[in-house]
């Protein structure tokens, strides 16, 4: 945003506008959290803040689409808040506001019969709307919409004459949502024949309202891990599958391990959006838990609306790449409305018209159905590499830092070079990296020349920008140069939001380094406070997508925003168990799996998982986490057993403590079970027994019966022949240890098996 960041000078010289000096800092709040598991409680604090006069807390379940009513209202000198009313397993999202989302409120009492004429302008010639989301003016008397508009460039002028309300004057209401400048947009309304002001916003140049200053944090305490995450869509550019054919399978495989179900699919770099369009859509109805789209490689870019979420009305307002397009599946896009290719700097890309392939729509039609993020390193020239070998590269590490090979420090980093301004977007960085690290533990710094040296997990950068650049941060042939230690980045800037360009300064750090997603957060505020908790950030992605009902924004969001990157990843790998095996035991029915405890690694236990097919769906075969390095599948499946062996960690962050999990380990058999199978036939008890117990038949067999009582590994403990009658036979194994072992009853080519639980302590 260089040309207009000089032009944002000149008018302040020029005007004598004074702004307020918030840092992007202070529009946020950093609030993270420590935890009391007795009694349970959610311990939460915050730098303090010499402007805050209060702040108003919130408080509710993930999945709710609105705050409600607040919790508590504190003092603005507090910096810290306790709640006790939580449970140790649960998760509860948190808000924190010291100014709420809020629309602009005045009301002017005139005459009845007054005639009037309501002005309003904005001094960058950018009207309210398609900036920073949708904002738009309302002028309302007597119940009737009296003016009302958005997009309205310099100025608008509507002239009506005041209604009668029955009362001594008329309330004329005049509502205003900002944009993401509240200081350029300015109103006044007058009495169109005398030319006296009735009322106005104050003097050009000033805030007509305060903005959001706020925090969200996920907070919980040791809650459960998220374990079965649904379906992805593997998208790939046909080109790919050749050369990268490996790393797509073993990409494929990380994702299974994950807890993703995987379909692949792949299209033509060729095709009309539309028919990739139609790929999706058809893998989206046969799949009723498709949750997520990875595309891979130059797939068709849609673009879409005719928009300027960087404010640059004069060569860049029209349509934006718009991979929206791909994750909402049921509303309605069209392409017969807009008629776009003017002014003469405007890039072809960009340009709208009816019929082209492009889109009409502005904002998301609906609400998004799949988290989508892309890796597309085609046409990045300024890298030594082909978009092949920098796409081989990528995947290497992704692999690498899902499966806990990298070591990077838990710790971020801002560097940000636009302030207050433009809504302060560096505040998308502060708070987000306070629920994930600490306050304490993100440094503002400058982002090459610290990341060259050192690690942290997440960065953000912003300032005046074109499409291979950000002023303060640095260019694309920087990242072409250099190998930074960041894993999760966003940046902002003008130009390069709109991404589907050479050597575009958003895609550019996916190529480079260890950096695995980027967006551009800004315009609109991005939250990934659940991140901090376990969850992917494709979650956090769509969270921010779908925020039309003002839960962590004002307004419905633009086509542009976009995940740069695999939307699988989470921010805490956890290492992995090792030399995972299994032995199925043909004489117990059962299958033995033994693994290794990873190094290094904090381990709370292991959960082991079994499908019949590695495409299947894992599920857990037991209850709690196995905390020794073996198991016994007691019930395997009839043929091919395929098992999933993962680490679990209690892990702690800035948001509290929840159970995560490593990429699984899978290994598999096949065993060949009895198929005139005995087990059904008979009840054991009582079970935990001190050694005696009852066999019980509910039909006499008449032939004598083989009885052996087993340990799990299959040696024979005892064993005795019964003639098998209905109703009671008593078994009397007294005097054995303690502990777990398998009874076998056979009678010629049927056979039994159940589990005995011998517990002296009951005698």
């Amino acid at each position: 945003m260089l040309k207009k960041t000089i032009l944002f000078g000149v008018l302040l010289c020029v005007m004598n506008i004074t702004l307020s000096a918030q840092t992007a800092k202070e529009r946020s709040v950093e609030v993270s959290v420590t935890t009391t598991t007795t009694p349970p409680q959610l311990n939460f604090s915050w730098p303090a803040d010499e402007a805050a006069n209060k702040y108003i807390v919130y408080k509710k379940e993930l999945a709710a689409q609105d705050w409600g009513i607040p919790i508590d209202t504190l003092a603005g000198d507090a910096t810290t808040y306790v709640d006790q009313n939580v449970v140790v397993g649960e998760a509860y999202e948190y808000a924190f506001f010291k100014e709420e989302f809020d629309l602009a409120r005045q009301t002017i009492c005139v005459a009845a019969g007054t005639p009037l004429q309501f002005v309003i302008s904005d001094m960058y010639d950018i009207g309210l709307c398609c900036s920073f989301g949708f904002g738009y003016y309302n002028v309302e008397a007597c119940g009737t919409v009296q003016a009302h508009g958005n997009s309205f460039g310099t100025q608008a002028i509507h002239d009506f004459v005041a209604c009668d309300d029955g009362n001594a004057c008329t309330d004329i209401n005049v509502t205003i949502a900002p944009d993401m400048f509240p200081n350029s947009t300015s109103w006044v309304l007058k009495n169109s024949q005398t030319g006296e002001e009735l009322g106005s916003s104050g003097p050009v140049g000033t805030h007509i309202i305060e903005r959001p200053k706020y925090g969200f944090i996920y907070a919980g305490i040791e809650v459960p891990a998220l374990e079965n995450r649904g379906t992805m869509l593997l998208l790939i550019d046909d080109a790919y599958l050749t050369p990268l054919s490996q790393e797509i399978d073993r990409l494929e495989l990380d994702l299974i391990r994950d807890g993703w179900r995987v379909k692949r699919r792949s299209v033509n770099q060729n095709d009309p959006v539309a028919d990739v369009k139609a790929v999706i859509q058809t893998v989206y109805a046969e799949t009723p838990d498709l949750k997520s789209l990875f595309i891979l490689g130059h797939v068709p870019v849609p673009y879409s609306g005719y928009i300027v979420p960087d404010t640059h009305k004069e060569n860049h307002e029209g349509a934006w790449a718009a991979d929206t397009y791909y994750g909402e599946l049921t509303g309605v896009w069209t392409d017969n409305l807009i008629d776009i290719t003017t002014p003469d700097a405007l890039p072809l890309r960009n340009h709208n018209i009816p019929g082209d392939g492009k889109l009409d729509q502005d904002s998301i039609p609906t609400e998004m159905e799949l988290q989508v993020g892309r890796v597309d390193l085609s046409r990045l020239n300024f890298f030594d590499l082909d978009e092949f070998e920098l796409t081989r590269r990528y995947l290497d590490k992704n692999h690498a830092f899902k499966t806990a090979q990298l070591s990077v420090q838990r710790r971020a980093l801002v560097d940000d070079n636009f302030m207050h301004q433009f809504a302060a977007p560096a505040a998308s960085g502060w708070r987000n990296f306070a629920p994930m690290f600490g306050a304490e533990n993100t440094e503002e710094l400058d982002y090459f020349t610290t990341m060259k040296n050192e690690s942290y997990l997440w960065s953000y950068g912003c300032g005046g920008g074109s499409h291979i650049s950000a002023g303060g941060i640095g260019n694309t042939q920087d990242f072409a140069s250099d190998s930074l230690l960041t894993v999760f980045t966003m940046l902002f800037g003008s130009q390069f939001g709109d991404w589907d360009n050479s050597n575009n300064f958003l895609r550019a750090p996916l190529a480079q380094g260890l950096t695995l997603t980027n967006c551009w957060a800004g315009s609109p505020a991005y939250t990934f406070h659940h991140m901090a908790m376990g969850y992917n950030i494709g979650y956090s992605i769509i969270r921010t997508q779908n925020t039309s009902n003002g839960l962590y924004n004002t307004a419905p969001q633009l086509v542009h925003t976009a995940l740069m990157g695999d939307p699988s990843l989470r921010m805490h790998p956890v290492k992995m168990p090792q030399d995972v095996t299994a032995i199925a035991n043909q004489v117990t029915e059962t299958i033995e799996l033994s693994w290794t405890a990873p190094t290094d690694e904090t381990v709370a236990g292991y959960y082991v998982y079994r499908s019949n097919s590695i495409n299947g769906t894992f599920e857990r075969i037991h209850q709690e986490a196995i905390t020794t390095t073996s198991y016994i599948d007691t019930d395997p499946l009839q043929g091919e057993n395929i098992y999933m062996v993962k680490t679990v960690k209690l892990e702690t962050s800035g948001s509290g403590t929840y159970y995560n999990l490593s990429l699984g380990v899978d290994t598999e058999t096949s065993i060949v079970l009895n198929t005139t199978d005995l087990t059904n036939s008979f009840k054991l008890y009582p079970n935990p027994s001190n050694g005696e117990l009852y066999l019980e038949f509910e039909e006499a067999y008449g032939d004598e019966m083989q009885i052996s009582l087993m340990s799990l590994s299959g040696e024979t403990v005892r064993a005795k022949n019964i003639l098998a009658k209905q109703g009671r036979n008593l078994l009397d194994f007294q005097g054995l240890a303690d502990g777990v072992y398998l009874l076998r009853v056979s009678m010629g080519e049927k056979t039994g098996l159940k589990k005995v639980i011998i517990m002296n302590s009951n005698q």
